[in-house]
């Protein structure tokens, strides 16, 4: 099931986080009194240059391989809608598709999807996932949310791990479950509740973060009532109800933190875990089954680019490695390549290459890598203005084809009012190491460029001094084994070659 979308919840009433600041000490920084008090929650600049807790969950987001976003935000809300759109628009084309639901009353989080489904409606057969605006999961949690392969599904963090204050996650719902499907959800556990889960293993908690089919819960939400002391329509009633009426839910364990603003004295901490540095420059792994994606994934590599027959420069790979390779808990860019050989296709190529984009994006994977010559050494400019129209540009990566242009200036001017942001390039040279000059002018102008061709570990810092965000190698290592009649050499990912990335 296609999961491209997160839906982000920033509408509520931040009654704890305006009560703690007028109630708290004066010691913390009168700007974030100031927003606390003036901001919703998720606008709360903690960053080190002021940036919006949100931006943190967007970057989270966009990582972890989610092409669209609907925000839920109030009326009175006049500081997200600016931000996002700041944010968003790269000057050549936009990160993901941003919609902005607008929740009249807050009147629960149940209501909350109800209004991002209805505001801004998902295609069918699609599911999406959803977050709390004020909470920060790893882009790995949302990775393998986003990956799951059941439709449906719930992350239950292990309680002893969330890395926050005790008496705030003795008050958060536990999830009970069975042969690893949800039961139930216990909003306020006692401690019968607790000791009787902690003999089965790890209490897990909900923090909010599940992955729905949007179909089945459409109904469930339509059919909430108001809570009788509270009035809000709440999510875990309609879950409850979903999972009571037949449909499974499955409920995914992790152990890691996660960062959750509830009141101002949360903000020093959430702080300063945003201010640690963490490598900034993300390795694409060239990956050709799922096995390599694993491997991939395991040892620091935060994407792959997945192709079958890699030994031919790779080519499409099929539906079920797609799938496979989704569970792996990182982004999978999908190669679109119906044959070795040149980069001039037929039009039944083409319409098959169509179909691939479609079967691509539907398995599961984040983006596909394009890209196609015509008779004249030119990119193929109009055709790719198809699937722009057809998938938006910012689903689209640009393969090396470009490189191979004869006219590599102009068409990368052709592409820029595509709006298509993402390159993988070598700087039109076959090795990047020799491209640097024309990789800094897509910088320059703008592109999102994953830097690929002979690239190497010990070339890290030149790139990353460039502006570079992340870089695309193979990491593959040899394998020969004797076979009567055919050839039974194969390439594998290498765990050794990745690590090599993160000394």
């Amino acid at each position: 099931m296609r999961c491209e979308r997160i839906i982000i919840l920033g509408a509520g009433r931040a009654t704890r986080m305006k009560k703690s600041s007028a109630q708290t000490a004066s010691h913390w920084p009168d700007a974030w009194r100031q927003d606390a008090l003036s901001r919703p929650k998720p606008m709360i600049r903690v960053g080190e240059e002021g940036q919006p807790f949100l931006q943190f969950v967007l970057e989270n987001a966009l990582a972890a391989g989610f092409s669209e976003a609907t925000l839920v935000v109030a009326p009175s809300d006049h500081v997200t809608e600016s931000f996002v759109q700041g944010w968003n628009e790269r000057g050549i084309g936009v990160r993901m598709r941003i919609a902005l639901a607008i929740q009249d009353e807050p009147l629960g989080t149940g209501h909350a999807v109800l209004v991002a489904m209805e505001q801004d409606p998902l295609p069918s057969q699609s599911g999406f996932v959803l977050c709390n605006g004020d909470n920060l999961p790893s882009v790995r949690a949302l990775a393998r949310l986003r990956g799951v392969p059941s439709g449906q599904a719930l992350l239950g963090y292990d309680r002893m791990c969330l890395g926050l204050p005790p008496d705030r996650v003795e008050s958060f719902a536990v999830i009970e479950m069975q042969e690893g499907r949800l039961v139930s959800i216990c909003e306020k556990p006692d401690v019968s509740t607790i000791n009787r889960l902690h003999l089965k293993g790890p209490v897990l908690v909900s923090m909010n973060l599940f992955r729905f089919d949007a179909e089945i819960l459409m109904p469930f939400l339509l059919a909430l009532s108001p809570h009788p002391k509270r009035g809000e329509k709440e999510l875990p009633s309609a879950v409850q109800a979903m999972i009571d009426s037949g449909h499974g839910l499955e409920v995914l364990p992790i152990a890691e933190s996660i960062l959750d603003m509830t009141s101002l004295a949360d903000l020093e901490h959430v702080s300063h875990q945003l201010a640690d540095p963490n490598d900034p420059l993300t390795l694409e792994v060239c990956a050709s089954s799922p096995e390599d994606v694993a491997i991939a994934s395991a040892h620091g590599a935060r994407r792959v680019e997945l192709c079958s027959h890699w030994e031919c420069g790779g080519l499409t790979p099929n539906e079920v490695d797609i799938r496979r390779a989704c569970e792996h808990g990182i982004p999978v860019y999908s190669l679109i390549r119906p044959r070795a050989g040149h980069f001039e296709y037929s039009e039944s190529e083409w319409e098959g290459m169509t179909h691939q984009v479609e079967a691509s994006l539907n398995s599961g994977a984040s983006r596909v890598v394009v890209g196609a010559l015509d008779a004249q050494g030119r990119f193929e400019i109009e055709k790719i203005r198809r699937w722009t129209d057809l998938f938006g540009a910012h689903r689209l990566v640009i393969h090396r084809a470009l490189d191979a242009s004869l006219n590599w200036e102009s068409d990368v001017h052709a592409l820029r009012e595509l709006g298509v942001l993402r390159l993988l390039s070598s700087g039109g040279e076959e090795r990047a190491w020799d491209g640097q000059a024309r990789i800094a002018q897509l910088l320059e102008w703008g592109f999102d460029v994953t830097v690929a061709s002979g690239v190497h570990p010990d070339q890290k810092a030149t790139w990353q001094n460039m502006g570079v965000g992340a870089v695309h190698a193979s990491c593959r290592q040899k394998n020969e084994r004797t076979m009567k009649y055919f050839d039974g050499t194969t390439y594998p990912v290498s765990a050794d070659a990745v690590r090599a990335w993160f000394p």
